[in-house]
């Protein structure tokens, strides 16, 4: 048995989600009893339904993609999708084009929608995040996204059109920024969060004045970097440091520098050293924190230098790994650590944007707190004195409160590669 609607009453059934539809002839719609399928509109589901789907609560910072909506298809034939508009409910002016990457002014470029599911397949409705204008350094914001969408089967028997709102709480991710352009005196800005860092002034010796440690140099297409001397002898003055337990990371996060090496003066070369060590080799709770730094490769004359990780735990017991990932004597190169919280942690070293060929993929377990100061250029041994100076020049060193993606840290590299500030959005 068949009644019959109008075309406004069946836009009216279409948009409340109330059944699969049959269209007739002439602009009306059929609805038979036997083809119509209700959909909980109420509470989402990818279960039950001929045509089940579920929005999605996820979250990420920019440059990572988030998933929106799933659709299940238990139909016994293929369905075809299309996302017709999408907008943003939040109390500020944000707008699609400011939430997602994407082109021009159709809502619907910035989405990835599936254009067909098939039988008993599954498909998602995905977004990549962007660098949101004006944000916050490290906040979190929730947005809406009301969704309207249409899912009908090939042979045009079946459609329906319904409003879903999934939910985005985007992240940012930055914690500090140390730009080597923005020095003044012995005060390296932080130019994201204020945590700023410090170096040494060295003053007259022998006649001599040294000014600052380390100097600022050029760095030809980098523009200013700083050069690291290797003197290990010298009080520490190759050193920044930083005082902040914004920095004192005990699950995720991720370390960013260029670096150009040109020696390891003193068996390892600390990049990032916030790190307690057993104080004269005897107080064995004492080794917390985190290490990134460089040491000898097994072959002294390939001119290479091998990247090695740490965490100290509050056993005294520490995770050291030599990553085998490589740089070149001489060259920049952009290095990042990124460590995840998990069981199994997750820890990756990325080279040149690349983790796969020429970086790592490990475990190492989470840090203990340390009380000591982040240190940029140089670290202490168990007497407290700083001797695993790094010789070379550096540049752009960040850190970030979450374990970046392989994307994210691509997207640094290619933006920062050519001396700019980077951005991993893209």
């Amino acid at each position: 048995m068949s009644k019959k609607w109008t075309r406004r009453s069946a836009l009216a059934l279409i948009g409340s989600g109330a059944g699969l539809l049959t269209w007739g002839t002439g602009g009306f719609t059929d609805v038979t009893a036997d083809r119509q399928v209700n959909i909980d509109t109420t509470e989402d589901s990818s279960d039950g339904p001929l045509f089940g789907i579920k929005s999605l609560a996820d979250s990420g910072g920019p440059g990572q993609r988030v998933s929106l909506i799933t659709f299940q298809n238990n139909l016994d034939e293929e369905v075809g999708v299309n996302l017709n508009a999408a907008t943003v409910d939040s109390d500020d002016t944000t707008e699609v084009a400011d939430l997602f990457k994407g082109e021009g002014t159709d809502p619907a470029n910035y989405f990835d929608t599936p254009d067909s599911v098939g039988p008993g397949k599954q498909g998602t409705i995905e977004a990549t995040l962007d660098l949101l204008p004006d944000v916050s350094i490290g906040s979190d914001r929730e947005y809406d996204l009301p969704l309207d969408f249409t899912a009908g089967a090939k042979n045009e028997n079946q459609t329906i059109t319904l409003n879903r709102t999934p939910t985005v709480t985007y992240e940012d991710p930055r914690v500090s920024y140390w730009d080597f352009e923005q020095i003044g005196g012995q005060t390296v800005s932080d130019i994201w969060s204020g945590n700023d860092a410090s170096r040494k002034s060295v003053g007259w010796s022998r006649g001599t004045y040294y000014g600052y440690e380390p100097d600022p140099a050029d760095g030809g297409n980098r523009g200013t970097v700083l050069e690291f001397g290797g003197d290990r002898y010298s009080g520490g003055r190759g050193v920044i440091t930083v005082s902040n337990s914004e920095l004192d990371f005990t699950d995720d996060f991720s370390l960013s520098i260029w670096i150009k090496p040109t020696s390891i003066p003193n068996l390892y070369a600390r990049l990032f050293s916030k790190w307690d060590s057993p104080r004269n080799n005897r107080d064995s709770d004492a080794e917390k924190g985190y290490q990134f730094f460089l040491g000898e490769t097994d072959d002294r004359s390939d001119n290479k230098f091998e990247i090695g990780i740490e965490t100290g735990q509050r056993s005294g017991k520490t995770n050291e790994i030599k990553t085998g990932a490589t740089v070149g004597e001489g060259n920049w190169n952009h290095v990042v650590w990124t460590h995840r919280s998990s069981n199994p942690s997750e820890d990756r070293v990325y080279v040149n944007g690349d983790y796969e060929n020429d970086g790592y993929s490990g475990d190492l377990k989470d840090p203990f707190g340390s009380d000591e100061p982040l240190r940029i250029g140089n670290g202490i041994d168990g007497n407290d004195d700083l001797s695993f100076p790094f010789d070379g020049f550096m540049d752009e060193p960040k850190a970030y409160d979450t374990a970046l993606t392989s994307e994210q840290v691509q997207n640094l590299y290619a933006t920062s590669k050519n001396g700019d500030s980077g951005s991993i959005g893209g």
